[in-house]
């Protein structure tokens, strides 16, 4: 410690965000009208999180696109559902279908993806840029990463540190120091999240069988999206896109399997389905390791170290939320807690763009 680098005040971020899903997107548009010095880095080549979509090319070179995460969001909270409204005046959001509750579900576009790239647009992003490890230097952190251009190992650093990332790997990153790090390490370790295994599909079968959004009672299969019926989605062959999402069971109990068992084992439920042989033209199969929560923390105000300048934030911070929703309300209470904590305006009358 006593030998590392302290950096000038110039070099120094107030916030750096890991993480550009909902939550850290969210965090950064907020953080940033605000007047703060911010970076997000993210891993992944691109914005998404459970937002993310995914274009897969088959061996005739023929292009097939779908959403990869979660199929639609709508709004349970009063909060939420004037945000979808504002996403939706700005055309970044279109209306889906009515769910069973009576309720909007909503996708963006031209992808899903396209919602967490209107909200990076104003924001520094680092993308396949992993954070290696986080350590408190003096007053300030010391973030290391590494990124895919072969620039080896650098170093960053911040007046805070916002985790924006699923729990496993928020919990792999959280320092042995200091001390009061362990409250919220034991939060986090009784974090559980499900697995599931996502397919798509290009098939030329008719399916007019198929609701655009179908659950079916199937041990393997927990939903089959039908994508391109959804708003902005272009395709022009005489063919249709399915996002298939597995149950969790299954995917626990299959979570090692390779993934051309998979494939198979989910387009044989599939065809039990549709009573008829799949003929696809295109397939992808993708695992998300930590995808629906199971066991979360119900306190959202509890995401803060306020004494370390470290947050966590995410949907399993909530027990009235669910996915997009949850992740985007545990941004904004982050926020509103460290306006409250600074005494700066509130972001309400600043911001009305995002």
């Amino acid at each position: 410690m006593t030998n590392l680098h302290i950096p000038s005040k110039n070099d120094i971020l107030d916030f750096a965000i890991v993480g550009a899903g909902i939550a850290g997107l969210t965090l950064a548009n907020r953080l940033s009208s605000l007047g703060y010095r911010l970076a997000v880095f993210e891993k992944a080549r691109g914005t998404g999180g459970r937002l993310s979509s995914k274009r897969a090319i088959n061996d005739q070179q023929q292009a097939m696109a779908f959403d990869l995460g979660c199929t639609s969001f709508s709004g349970k909270s009063e909060e939420f559902q004037k945000q979808l409204d504002q996403w939706h005046l700005c055309g970044v959001i279109e209306p889906w279908l009515e769910n069973k509750q009576g309720g909007t579900e909503y996708v963006a576009t031209p992808r899903n993806s396209g919602l967490t790239r209107h909200l990076s647009k104003e924001v520094s992003c680092h993308y396949s840029t992993k954070i290696d490890s986080i350590e408190k230097c003096e007053d300030v952190w010391k973030l290391t990463y590494s990124n895919n251009d072969g620039d080896g190992r650098t170093d960053v650093f911040a007046k805070h540190i916002v985790l924006a990332i699923p729990s496993a790997q928020a919990y792999d990153l959280l320092p042995e120091q200091p001390a009061l790090m362990n409250q919220m390490r034991d939060k986090i370790n009784n974090v559980t999240l499900n697995p599931q295994w996502v397919l798509g599909l290009e098939i030329t079968n008719d399916i007019s069988q198929l609701s655009n959004l179908s659950f079916p009672k199937n041990d393997v299969i927990h939903s089959i999206s039908i994508e391109t019926s959804k708003p902005s989605r272009e395709h022009s062959r005489d063919s249709q896109v399915l996002q298939v999402q597995a149950t969790t069971q299954w995917s626990h109990d299959h979570i090692d399997a390779e993934k051309q068992k998979i494939e198979s084992d989910m387009v044989k439920a599939l065809e039990e389905i549709l009573n008829q042989p799949v003929k696809s033209t295109n397939r992808y199969v993708h695992r998300w390791l930590y995808s629906t929560v199971k066991n979360g923390i119900s306190n959202i105000n509890s995401n803060y170290i306020n004494e370390s300048g470290l947050s966590v934030i995410g949907d399993y911070f909530s027990n009235e939320h669910f996915g997009i929703e949850a992740s985007w309300h545990s941004a904004i209470a982050l926020v509103e807690k460290l306006t409250e904590a600074n005494k700066i305006q509130h972001y309400d009358r600043v911001v009305s763009n995002v």
